[in-house]
């Protein structure tokens, strides 16, 4: 598999002025051609920091650089290349025509400074930029490509998508791409996963990130050169659920958690429905944003205040006095209540605190009480979630549709 490099190029982003989203794309891309990324590197515009970044990272057979190619004396990454490859810079008549060109069509005054875009070292080759003035650089040398594109996205990543990609098939550096399987793990850490997967194989690559949205993704990922090569990786995937079900791990598929949940309620022919407080409306959302949502929900009453707690859906003012809002006796009396006006197979209701003030002692910040009546079964669960207001909420989201992937079957 052949190994590349990211060098970002641009003092901005070494000063924090600018995130550097450009290698996060160009990773995603590297991946899916197949081609292993070993290095990401920001450097400053200053030739002495790219001939460095180049020299660290010589062992790759791939270097994509990112920004510097503007028509400014600080614009110096074809100079670094062409003093690291110790070739000339060329100016190339036909890059200047198209430079040109794209400026007459706007009806701008090009400037001379302009012209340092058509330079580029002997040799190599310019890039066609239809979105920008800053044509590309290709450089092919001793079985190692160098790649030269602008500085903004939107136009580096068509440039990629719909040159770069060709070029280096041309040149034989794709072949095939990483097919990656994902799990998606819940109410377990990293370090259970790390423990569990210690002398998982070295014959596939494995990884295990924690998400903002409260799981744990496990990815078992290898290169393969055409579609049947999946099947050598099936048996580590089944290894994988082995795992999981051996240690009582619940895990999913990397889908939509709602979207499951819509598919589990169709197929058992049941109807939903929920009487939101802390979420305010978002987990009717989460399920309305799928198509076919119609089929099995119901709808969703927000009983924000205490007020349209007690006249909508009954609630008892005792209980609200007594227990406060945020308590199992509550989001009974919710759940009980919204059963009452739509009937629903399950009837789902919350009540917590997401913050940043309403907290006590007795009841902190994140407290929430889930209440599910399912057909005529009631329980409630009681779960305290950290983060700031908005992870709050996203977790209770979450975890109202986990378990209820549990329990449907």
């Amino acid at each position: 598999m052949k190994q590349a490099a990211i060098i970002s190029i641009g003092t901005e982003i070494m000063r924090g002025k600018i995130d550097d989203t450009n290698s996060t794309f160009i990773s995603r891309w590297l991946k899916d051609c197949g081609i292993k990324l070993k290095y990401r590197i920001n450097v400053e515009d200053a030739i002495p920091d790219i001939l460095k970044a180049i020299d660290y990272t010589k062992e790759c057979d791939l270097f994509i650089f990112t920004g510097g190619l503007g028509p400014t004396d600080d614009d110096i990454t074809r100079d670094a290349l062409a003093k690291y490859l110790n070739k000339k810079l060329i100016f190339n008549d036909s890059s200047w025509h198209m430079i040109k060109e794209f400026f007459i069509k706007r009806d701008i005054p090009i400037a001379e400074s302009n012209k340092r875009q058509a330079y580029l070292p002997e040799g190599g080759e310019h890039i066609p930029n239809e979105n920008g003035t800053a044509p590309g650089v290709y450089y092919y040398d001793k079985k190692k490509a160098y790649f030269l594109i602008p500085g903004p996205p939107r136009e580096n990543q068509p440039m990629l998508l719909n040159l770069v990609t060709p070029k280096l098939k041309q040149i034989d550096f794709i072949k095939g791409e990483i097919y990656t399987k994902i799990f998606r793990l819940y109410n377990v850490g990293e370090s259970t996963i790390a423990d569990l997967f210690v002398n998982f194989s070295d014959e596939i690559e494995l990884g295990y990130y924690f998400t903002m949205g409260g799981w744990v993704e496990v990815h078992l990922s290898q290169y393969i050169e055409n579609q049947s090569d999946i099947a050598k990786i099936e048996p580590f995937i089944k290894k994988a659920e082995e795992i999981f079900i051996k240690n009582d791990i619940f895990y999913t598929e990397d889908k939509n958690l709602s979207l499951l949940v819509l598919e589990k309620l169709q197929k058992s022919n049941l109807k939903i429905g929920f009487a939101e407080s802390i979420t305010g409306g978002s987990l009717a959302a989460e399920i309305v944003k799928n198509a076919g949502a119609s089929n099995v929900f119901e709808g969703s009453i927000v009983s924000y205040s205490n007020k349209v707690k007690e006249e909508v859906l009954g609630v008892s003012k005792e209980n609200l006095t007594k227990f406060g809002a945020v308590s199992e006796e509550v989001v009974k009396d919710m759940a009980f209540g919204l059963k009452k006006i739509i009937d629903a197979d399950i009837c789902i209701s919350i009540s917590g605190i997401a913050g940043p003030t309403g907290g006590s002692k007795n009841k902190p910040i994140g407290l929430v009480y889930i209440g599910f009546l399912i057909k005529d079964e009631f329980f409630a669960i009681k779960e305290t979630f950290f983060g700031d207001r908005s992870r709050i909420i996203t977790r209770c989201i979450n975890y109202i549709l986990v378990e209820l992937l549990r329990r449907l079957k």
